[in-house]
């Protein structure tokens, strides 16, 4: 029985395995450069779009914070007599009032409104450089996931290669069945890893279409191969730069700001406001006058009410101070975790190009020419084999990585190095 198995799976073996079960046939696409993606963000993300619609809204609000209440007019018949016939009445006044309110109180909510405005374009620029740098790491995620499996099929092509020397040993009574046995299992590894490497892939896609607005199943072209980043300033000027720059933290400047405006229109609401009136009447049997009136409200029967107004916008102003620290804080500790990170990375890179790549292919092609002279085993061909694409698979891995640790820096900065 235990003959019989080796049999069959000696004739599985040396049959071979279809092409299309590898995928070792590379699929071909245009070339995507991040230039092109970047612009596509800027022009049709929703939320950019969004965000700029909300800056054009409240630049809206500061013209009518203000102005001036609409005026009123008015038509009065004075003294009607019981028949409730209109014509009859004995005075007719026409009237127009105006509300005006008390000295100051619209210049402040002007300054309001405009100081909202600003935090409202600042919160847009947040925005889009937060969409911008996704989008950045959306499409290292893709190059690394096309980079994936450019060496998937590198490899698949390795594995034929030694499972052709195999083969060929074996035929002269070279090798034992195990090599060409332990060669196709190698292949089958391969086939179950291209199912987890095109979906991954199929999912860096998705992502990167989301944020272009296009359906999620729309083709990308391949995105170009990144360069290693570097940039020579220091953590201190990058800390200081953030904290003055993150449009983040400029917004709870502004909202700062707009807390003490707040404070000090809560405070002239305890003045009151004036309602101007003139008519003119008509008299019917006699001279027609004129009326002039002016009114004003009575804000001190309500006091709490204000009070409470002035404590809150107190509290308001207080909240956005905290606020800021915060953002302060969560600023510098970004930038240095994304610092150190982004070095980290970058020092991985340049091992890996320098020193563990190149030693990993000699160590592949030492031992392909130790299998054909008998000086190693296929174990230790397939071990070099699988090493290298781990290697290859790490390095642009870190390459990807470091290239997303930059575009988060920029984010959080606020400006490309």
């Amino acid at each position: 029985m235990k003959r019989l198995l080796l049999s069959f799976i000696f004739l599985i073996c040396t049959v071979g395995v279809p092409v299309g079960v590898f995928g070792a046939e590379e699929e071909s696409f245009e070339t995507l450069s991040l230039e092109e993606v970047l612009q596509q963000v800027a022009e049709r993300n929703p939320e950019i779009s969004a965000a700029r619609r909300q800056v054009d809204a409240a630049e809206e609000r500061i013209p009518q914070a203000r102005a001036f209440d609409d005026p009123q007019v008015g038509l009065m018949q004075w003294s009607i007599p019981s028949n409730f016939n209109l014509f009859d009445a004995n005075e007719t006044w026409y009237i127009v009032s105006q509300n005006v309110p008390f000295f100051g109180k619209r210049e402040l909510r002007g300054r309001v409104a405009k100081l909202e405005s600003a935090m409202a374009c600042e919160d847009f620029h947040g925005v889009e450089k937060r969409i911008i740098a996704q989008a950045k790491q959306a499409y290292y995620d893709l190059f690394f996931a096309h980079k994936a499996l450019d060496i998937h099929h590198e490899q698949v092509e390795l594995a034929r290669r030694f499972s052709q020397i195999a083969r060929e040993k074996f035929a002269v009574g070279e090798v034992g069945q195990q090599d060409v046995i332990r060669a196709q299992v190698e292949l089958l590894d391969l086939s179950n890893a291209l199912i987890t490497l095109e979906q991954e892939r199929e999912t860096a896609v998705a992502r990167l279409n989301a944020l272009l607005n296009r359906p999620p199943q729309s083709p990308l072209g391949a995105p170009q191969t990144p360069t290693v980043p570097f940039f020579e300033l220091p953590l201190e000027t990058l800390q200081k730069e953030a904290e003055e720059e993150r449009p983040e933290n400029r917004m709870q400047v502004l909202a700062i700001r707009r807390g003490a405006e707040a404070v000090k229109l809560a405070k002239r609401d305890l003045f009151p406001d004036f309602m101007t009136e003139i008519a003119y009447w008509d008299v019917h049997d006699g001279p027609n006058r004129w009326m002039a009136t002016i009114r004003i409200n009575l804000p001190w029967f309500n006091k709490k009410k204000y009070e409470a107004r002035i404590r809150e916008n107190e509290a308001e102003r207080m909240r956005a101070q905290s606020a800021y620290q915060a953002a302060i804080n969560e600023t510098q500790f970004r930038v240095k975790d994304l610092f150190v990170r982004f070095q980290t990375n970058r020092r991985l890179v340049k091992l890996y190009e320098d020193g563990i790549l190149p030693l990993a292919e000699q160590s592949l092609e030492a031992a392909t020419v130790g299998y054909q002279t008998k000086k190693n085993d296929f174990l230790t061909l397939v071990e070099a084999q699988q090493n290298l694409r781990e290697m290859e698979l790490t390095y642009f891995r870190f390459l990807a990585d470091v290239n997303k640790n930059l575009a988060e820096l920029e984010e959080v900065v606020g400006r490309a190095f």
